[in-house]
């Protein structure tokens, strides 16, 4: 009985988890990719590192880029949640096959956790403080009022 209250506890407010890793990788994408963004000097940076693991498209560099800015935007409001953390983990895989094989744990380690977070937001979504439940309730509503 005295376990019974905290797993009532957790179940009830469950849908309130994928919040905090919302926020944390939305600002973390948005973050690391601003600089890019604002500075065609700092593209071009990313552009050569892309060439100097032997990897010769420059325009992935700006659809990594423009992918990570505007899924950490989407990530922050959870706006088409499940959608923005599927490029992520395209992304992410990419990232650690292209420029992280080979290096340290602690080196790779930013990826490796954007790429478990984003898994962790494909599978369950952006939880109860998003646009995507408010949208998916009011949608409900309009079909239940409408009959």
């Amino acid at each position: 009985m005295l376990y019974d209250r905290p797993n009532l506890f957790f179940k009830k407010h469950g849908q309130w988890a994928p919040l905090f890793i919302r926020l944390v990788a939305g600002y973390h994408l948005v973050q690391g990719v601003i600089d890019n963004i604002l500075s065609q000097a700092r593209m071009q940076e990313f552009i050569f590192f892309l060439n100097a693991h032997q990897f010769p498209y420059p325009w992935a560099a700006y659809v990594s880029v423009y992918a990570q800015f505007i899924s950490g935007c989407l990530f922050v409001l959870g706006y088409y949640q499940r959608i923005a953390a599927a490029f992520m983990v395209v992304n992410f895989i990419s990232a650690i096959l292209i420029a992280h094989i080979g290096d340290a744990y602690s080196d790779t380690f930013p990826a490796l956790f954007m790429l478990a977070a984003s898994l962790s937001l494909f599978f369950s979504g952006a939880g109860r403080l998003s646009v995507d439940y408010y949208r998916h309730r009011m949608g409900k509503h309009r079909k239940s009022s409408l009959f």
